[in-house]
Parts: structure tokens; sequence; C-alpha cells
């Protein structure tokens, strides 16, 4: 199978799916990374101040970070669409994006497509933009992919505390308890981002899921998700434990 996971700048797929992609990968599906912008509005991380000035320029620097973190999710198909980071307008989304994203479906042909939540996490407008951008295109694409997710991720932090409501429409799970010092590792081939919160987060307790809302599927899709043993219908049990480490990060 195919899944395209479509985000708005190197990173994003590394907070969010790093432990799904790499048990896609290993399991032997085609996965593909496609990024909107290179990142280059960002700041860089003290850190990272050494890399940037071998890199002599954030695009080109967020551009190697994502080519390794790839290499280590195992993706060989990775590409960035050029779109200015921190300019994506509201008429973009509705006329170039949108159709950007539609070309990117027709030309992958995925069964499984996956971007943002609807709040982008956080609110941020690049994010949201290429949320509503994908949600478009997977309605309009020549291509009809079988599976649609929105990915949640559920940190919270006195930075974040306005977004999150009590419950989240999370339909899914993929338990990558076993990969969390894996995504840690690819976490820190973003060296130039500070993703602290996140680390955080994914450091607490013993299991780690990664989080998604189911928000279409085909009569095939459907059965695919029967026969599928990576995206588990969310229990209560995961609720729960999702909760609590999210108050826990709230706190921490």
């Amino acid at each position: 199978m195919t899944y395209l996971f479509l985000f708005a700048h190197p990173d994003d797929e590394t907070v969010a799916c790093a432990g799904t992609i790499k048990r896609l990968t290993e399991a032997g599906h085609r996965v593909v990374v496609v990024s909107v912008t290179d990142g280059s509005a960002g700041q860089v991380s003290a850190r990272a101040q050494a890399d940037l000035a071998a890199a002599g320029s954030v695009g080109a620097l967020r551009r190697a970070e994502l080519a390794a973190a790839c290499q280590q999710l195992g993706v060989h198909e990775w590409r960035i669409l050029e779109y200015e980071d921190g300019h994506i307008t509201n008429e973009a989304v509705w006329s170039e994006l949108t159709q950007s994203c539609i070309e990117v479906i027709d030309a992958y042909r995925p069964d499984v497509v996956v971007t943002f939540d609807h709040t982008g996490w956080y609110f941020h407008l690049d994010h949201v933009a290429v949320s509503i951008a994908t949600t478009l295109a997977v309605q309009q694409a020549a291509h009809q992919p079988d599976l649609f997710f929105h990915v949640h991720v559920m940190v919270n932090s006195a930075r974040w505390r306005y977004v999150f409501a009590d419950t989240a429409p999370i339909t899914h799970v993929v338990d990558v308890s076993h990969l969390k010092d894996f995504k840690l590792d690819v976490i820190n081939a973003h060296a130039s981002q500070d993703i602290t919160t996140i680390i955080n987060y994914v450091q607490q307790g013993f299991r780690h899921y990664e989080t998604y809302q189911l928000v279409r599927a085909t009569p095939q899709g459907e059965a695919l998700l029967m026969d599928a043993n990576i995206f588990v219908p969310v229990s209560p049990e995961h609720e729960a434990d999702i909760k609590r480490r999210t108050v826990e990060s709230a706190s921490s």
C-alpha cells in the first residue's frame, strides 16, 4: 500500500507520525512525505547554529534535516512544494494550494492520506491551511484514496493550553511505545527546531500512542482497516492514558 503524509514543514512528519511511518516502512509499505514549505521562516535553535552556517540558509538546513529524518524513517520518496513558509494566504488555500495537493495525490496515487487536523495542532496558520487544502484535495482528486486521516498532536503546555478540549475526536491510535527511543532520535535529526515540549511528552510514561481521526473511508478502506494491525480503534483505556499524559504535560 502507498501512504502519503502531507504536512506544512520539515519536522511535522516526525513530531506527529515518526513511529507510525517507521512501522509502515518496516512492514514493506510505500511511504511518501510531502512538505508544503521548507520551514525557512522559523528560528534556528542555539545547538544548530554551526549547522546553519555550514548549510548557508535556514531553508537549506531544514531540507537537509528532512532528508536525514526520512532516511532514518525508511522513506525514500519525499519532496517540498516550494510554498513560502509563513505566507500561505486564505486565497491560496482555496486555489493554488488545493490544486497542488490534488496534483500530489494524483501523482502518487496513495491508498491512505494523512495530514493535520483542522486545529493545526495549536492553530498554526500554515498547519490549518494545509489541513484544509489537503481535505479539499482528497474530495476533488481524480484518484480517490481509500482512507483519509487527520493526525492529532495532544501535547498540552502553558503556551498551547487554549487548544485542547476535554475529548478530542480521535478514532484510531498507533501504538509506538516500542519506538519511543527511535522517535526521539528522529526528532533530533531536526536539530534546528526547539521541540522540547514534544520530547517531554514522548518521554512520559511507558506507553506512547500516535493519535488519528478517520475522516473518510471507502468500503475498501473499511475492509483494509479491519485487516490491518497498525491503526487500531481507540479504546477507553487509550483515551484514559492519552488524557492522563496530556494533563501531566500541562503541569510539567
